[in-house]
């Protein structure tokens, strides 16, 4: 039986933050609050992603990526991506978020065609509230078996789905 789609259903927030803004398209005039990607990058950070999370920045954590299209009246974010921190490193919630804001990270490439399309990328967190690798695993296992997540290759069949008209 196929997994229900994760742009499809709503998750209870409780545990996630509240979505950022982080990474908005090329036609956003640069301005202050604004920062260049790094080079073949597409698109502006949004700088206040720097400031986001306070109280959860240094704990490992999981993370889901959404997009949305303000331009053509889109409120909802869909979630495409869930992924989470301390995997093969030590490493905190923000600086992972902040690694693809900067270069995409392994998403390069999904996350250039988004913002080409005009899509913003937002972002929430969850924590494990501790520097424990493990827990943070298990929750992002517990949503990629429960969830097909358009840009994930594991646990969905080793395919990414291209959800954006």
């Amino acid at each position: 039986m196929a997994k229900p789609r994760r742009e499809r259903c709503r998750l209870p927030s409780k545990g996630w933050s509240k979505w950022t803004k982080a990474v908005v398209p090329p036609y956003y005039t640069v301005g202050k609050n604004l920062q260049r990607r790094r080079p073949n990058q597409v698109g502006f950070i949004w700088s206040s992603i720097r400031k986001a999370f306070p109280d959860l920045a240094r704990n490992c954590g999981i993370y889901e990526w959404g997009v949305k299209r303000p331009l053509l009246g889109q409120t909802k974010i869909r979630v495409v991506y869930v992924g989470s921190t301390c995997r093969d490193k030590p490493g905190s919630l923000r600086s992972r978020i902040l690694n693809y804001c900067r270069n995409g990270s392994h998403k390069k490439d999904l996350i250039n065609d988004a913002l080409l399309r005009g899509y913003e990328l937002w972002v929430r967190v969850k924590s494990t509230r501790a520097r424990r690798k493990l827990n943070a695993e298990r929750m992002e296992n517990e949503l990629l078996a429960k969830y097909d997540y358009a840009w994930n290759k594991r646990n969905n069949g080793n395919r990414v789905r291209n959800i954006l008209p």
